[in-house]
């Protein structure tokens, strides 16, 4: 991995910062489903969370597997939060395949 340790505390952060204030709903319809074991995406907008913090950004277009990757633990520790925020009645469960998407993630990287 080419992050160093104290860029991975920070992109987790801020992203899992960003997907529970943007995608709170999201999470919540995931946590949910009965299928544990599916595979769960959540779908953020490039623009949107690069406009939140552009050293994630930055990070993201220099390392984009790594990052990923970041984001998938920080997606995960954000629903787990989620759950953890919820009442039982609603009978939510945290599912193991959470996956960051990031939508418009080719003109990002292509624009001028």
């Amino acid at each position: 991995m080419l992050l160093h340790t104290d860029q991975v505390s920070f992109i987790g952060q801020v992203f899992e910062d960003f997907v529970t204030e943007h995608h709170r709903a999201d999470l919540l319809h995931i946590l949910q489903q009965p299928d544990e074991d599916r595979h769960y995406p959540v779908v953020v907008d490039a623009m949107t969370l690069f406009e939140a913090n552009m050293e994630v950004a930055e990070y993201f277009n220099a390392f984009p597997a790594e990052v990923l990757s970041v984001f998938d633990n920080a997606l995960h520790r954000a629903a787990t939060a989620v759950l953890q925020s919820t009442s039982p009645e609603l009978g939510c469960q945290i599912k193991r395949n959470l996956h960051a998407r990031i939508s418009g993630v080719w003109w990002w990287l292509h624009r001028k």
